[in-house]
């Protein structure tokens, strides 16, 4: 995949569009030319790009408040009037504006954290998924395949190619009571295809609904996401929340396909991106697999 796509689609140009942003709001105290004006337009309008694609999944109301923000420093930063009452609002703005930022980079920087699985010990595990994990190409092993053969955990794999969420509902009926540990890596494809994000959430629900219960782990791939795909992450999110499943960081997904040599076609994986996302899924259930994460390598 483009480097580039995958940077924005993981997530992390927040943070840099973020420390930009506020780099621009800091100095403008001190800019007394045209020139260093323009220039701090510009840094700006690119921290607030960088950040708009990074697609953070924050409810309407707080990007809203954001933009209203945003638009209300610009302003008054490129306008004039009295000075008094321009100096006060310029002010206002600024510590506005610049404290948002900090805000929704700090809220989001907790969800790229690392998951800490926990729940009762298990011998065994299930994966539920797309072609991400059942395979294209069929001289290179799947995932779970890799995944069994490293650790010795046995890895039922569900995965049929080009799985929605429309076919994880059937798969997830397959799953018998003994199955306490199960990955889901579906919703890509359902992204791809253009689902609503109404329909999105709904078919989502039907899945975990089948699949999360008190006795049973779970776990689900976290999205990379595009600004027309925000609403999906949010409600991908809210409902993660709702039914007690973990979400793999997306840019753990965008790790394991990064570099030329990852994947066949620019997703699916090749041989090291199969190696990669085993190391991954089995230092994530390390806890409740019995695998020693310093045993992976």
């Amino acid at each position: 995949m483009n480097p580039v796509v995958l940077y924005f689609a993981s997530g992390e140009s927040l943070y840099s569009g973020g420390t930009i942003l506020f780099f621009a709001i800091a100095v403008s105290p001190l800019l007394r030319k045209t020139w260093e004006r323009r220039l701090r337009n510009i840094a700006a309008w690119l921290g607030s790009v960088l950040m708009v694609m990074a697609s953070p999944p924050f409810s309407w109301g707080i990007a809203s408040g954001f933009l209203a923000a945003y638009i209300l420093w610009f302003s008054v930063e490129c306008s004039s009037g009295h000075a008094q009452c321009r100096t006060t609002l310029t002010t206002v703005s600024r510590v506005l504006l610049a404290v948002l930022a900090l805000v929704l980079c700090f809220v989001e920087f907790h969800h790229r954290r690392e998951p800490t699985i926990v729940g009762f010990q298990n011998d065994h595990m299930v994966v539920i998924g797309d072609s991400i994990s059942a395979g294209l190409d069929p001289h290179i092993s799947s995932w779970p395949k890799i995944m069994q053969e490293m650790t010795g955990v046995p890895v039922g794999n569900l995965a049929r190619p080009g799985a929605d969420l429309s076919e994880g509902l059937m798969m997830a009926t397959e799953p018998s009571p003994s199955d306490h540990v199960v990955l889901l890596e579906l919703g890509g494809n359902d992204l791809l295809s253009g689902v609503p994000s109404k329909e999105f959430a709904r078919r989502l629900e039907a899945v975990l609904t089948r699949v999360a219960s008190r006795d049973r782990v779970v776990a689900m791939f976290e999205l990379p996401l595009l600004p027309v795909w925000i609403s999906h992450g949010r409600s991908q999110r809210q409902l993660a929340s709702k039914y007690g499943v973990y979400l793999i960081r997306k840019r753990d997904f965008a790790a394991v396909i990064s570099g030329g040599s990852a994947t066949i076609d620019g997703l699916h994986l090749s041989e090291t991106g199969t190696r990669r996302m085993a190391l991954l899924v089995a230092r994530t259930f390390s806890p409740v697999l019995g695998v020693s994460p310093h045993a992976l390598h």
